[in-house]
């Protein structure tokens, strides 16, 4: 007769509501949801989802090559960080125009993808 290991229990935190910050709906945070995130999630599933899938448009506010990190003002006006391993296409400059996706980071949204638009010659 051979003995069996105990079976590893999970103890999972319990579900929370939460308020989506740009919908104003309420949504579920699961407990599952919790032990993989360290922080809890400002918009729904549903908006989350529609901001990694569109494509944003902004102008470089600026960037440091040297430290590899920077910022593009978004059509509405606000300030969205940006990486230097996230640009897909160009070099970011001042005042050159991007589009980009946006993703929630660490440390709040940030862009991915970001592609720097041609520009033409004036004629």
């Amino acid at each position: 007769m051979s003995e069996t290991a105990p079976i590893a229990t999970l103890t999972l935190p319990s579900d929370r509501f939460l308020t989506c910050a740009h919908c104003n709906v309420t949504f579920v945070w699961t407990g599952w949801e919790q032990r993989q995130e360290d922080q809890e999630p400002s918009r729904c599933p549903g908006c989350r989802h529609l901001l990694a899938s569109t494509r944003r448009w902004g102008v470089v506010k600026w960037f440091d090559p040297r430290r590899g990190y920077g910022f593009i003002t978004m059509a509405d006006g606000t300030d969205i960080y940006v990486r230097r391993r996230d640009v897909v296409r160009g070099k970011l400059r001042r005042g050159r125009l991007v589009s980009f996706r946006v993703v929630e980071g660490k440390q709040g949204p940030r862009a991915v993808k970001v592609r720097v638009q041609p520009t033409r010659a004036p004629r």
